[in-house]
């Protein structure tokens, strides 16, 4: 940066320099990208009828009023210890491998090839459409 008289500009950099420097620094190898990546979610109602969704964090933050840092108990990349968070409007499952996210009119379950989501899908699927058939769960609690 250069001075004029009491005054700070940048003489050689303009906007769509900037821009094209930040493009160039997006591919390069070992740079972290935060927070701007879409995972694949499943995604739960109350009927037990389930579909494969891609979210964004920010997405997930604004339809379940979540502040980031109870998502990040999610993200796989981190390890922390088994946890419940109970929300105004969710509540947020860490317990190993289930990692969801439970709203009043849905599940969103991570995605991932772990055996243990997809049996954790096909189970809580078959409870849903149980109690929307009207066999509740005394059909269910009389074999535990």
């Amino acid at each position: 940066m250069e001075e004029t008289q009491g005054q700070y500009y940048v003489s050689s950099l303009h906007e769509s320099d900037f821009n094209r420097q930040a493009n160039r620094r997006a591919g390069i190898k070992g740079l972290k990208q935060r927070g701007h990546g879409s995972r694949s979610w499943i995604k739960i109602d109350q009927d037990g009828n389930s579909e494969i969704v891609t979210l964004d964090k920010a997405t997930i933050m604004r339809h379940c009023s979540l502040p980031s840092r109870d998502l990040r108990l999610l993200d796989p990349k981190f390890i922390y210890p088994s946890s419940i968070l109970g929300r105004e409007m969710a509540i947020v499952v860490n317990l190993e491998q289930i990692r969801c996210i439970i709203t009043a009119d849905e599940v969103i379950l991570m995605n991932s090839l772990d055996g243990t989501v997809g049996r954790y899908r096909t189970i809580l699927c078959n409870r849903l459409q149980r109690e929307k058939s009207g066999k509740g769960c005394s059909s269910f609690c009389g074999k535990l």
